[in-house]
């Protein structure tokens, strides 16, 4: 008995003592994976209309990564938003140095110039965009095109870049209304009726005061009362202090 006990108490000795053991060290991540994830942050506070975090995410993503051209993209695009072009042309322009071959980033510069009224240079980028082999998102590019050719009135040359755009993404909301205009304009009322509900079935509930328009005079064109109606009634209680509102109000025929 006490051989057997003796024999216990050795193998016990001997037993490992696994709470004694050390853990592994947790692997912390690169400062880039990081940097990444605030800027993807930053992103999404933007979309979201709250470029205060959106600021405090990016400016932490380049302190540990200045050379990420996605990051200085959107920080360019809350200096837009905050009215400070000049600021956003510097950051713009270092997006595309770090990223030279990012046609989104390239895409949102030429936004830029064209709502900064540099319509030519923005034509120039737009062109380095659309003629881009490998880059599938070029809709943006090809509707600012063809509203570039409108206001030179190309309005055939307008159109097949809109068909393009739509093309490239057939729910693009810009492109369908243009094409609207286009097929109104022509007199082809059944393809103008398609585009505009199209149009419509891309902006949500509350329907644009541009599209409700141009629908109300499609509608009148293709003599269905009732969808006259039917818009007119839509129209005066989304924008009820609008011109158009007051015309129809006034039994006049919307002419906006």
């Amino acid at each position: 008995m006490a051989c057997m006990l003796g024999g216990c108490s050795y193998f016990k000795e001997d037993e490992p003592d696994y709470s004694k053991k050390e853990k592994s060290p947790v692997k912390e991540r690169p400062d880039k994976e990081k940097a990444q994830t605030l800027t993807e942050l930053g992103a999404a506070y933007y979309q979201q209309g709250k470029y205060e975090y959106a600021l405090e995410k990016l400016l932490k993503s380049q302190e540990l990564d200045e050379k990420n051209g996605l990051t200085y993209q959107i920080l360019a695009l809350i200096q837009i938003r905050k009215s400070h072009p000049e600021e956003a042309r510097k950051l713009f322009l270092k997006a595309i140095e770090l990223a030279p071959d990012d046609m989104s980033i390239l895409t949102n510069y030429a936004v830029f110039l064209y709502g900064n009224g540099e319509k030519d240079s923005a034509l120039v980028e737009f062109k380095k965009v659309t003629n881009s082999p490998f880059y599938s998102g070029k809709w943006t590019a090809y509707t600012y095109l063809g509203l570039y050719e409108l206001k030179n009135k190309q309005q055939r040359a307008a159109e097949i870049n809109f068909y393009k755009a739509l093309k490239n993404n057939p729910s693009y909301a810009p492109a369908l209304i243009e094409m609207a205009k286009i097929r109104y304009a022509k007199a082809e009322m059944m393809s103008a009726r398609g585009f505009i509900e199209r149009y419509f079935s891309e902006t949500g509930s509350i329907k644009p005061l541009v599209g409700l328009i141009l629908a109300i005079k499609i509608e009148r064109s293709l003599g269905d009362k009732e969808k006259v109606a039917e818009y007119q009634l839509e129209l005066t209680r989304a924008y009820p202090f609008s011109d158009a509102a007051e015309q129809i109000k006034q039994n006049k025929m919307v002419t906006q």
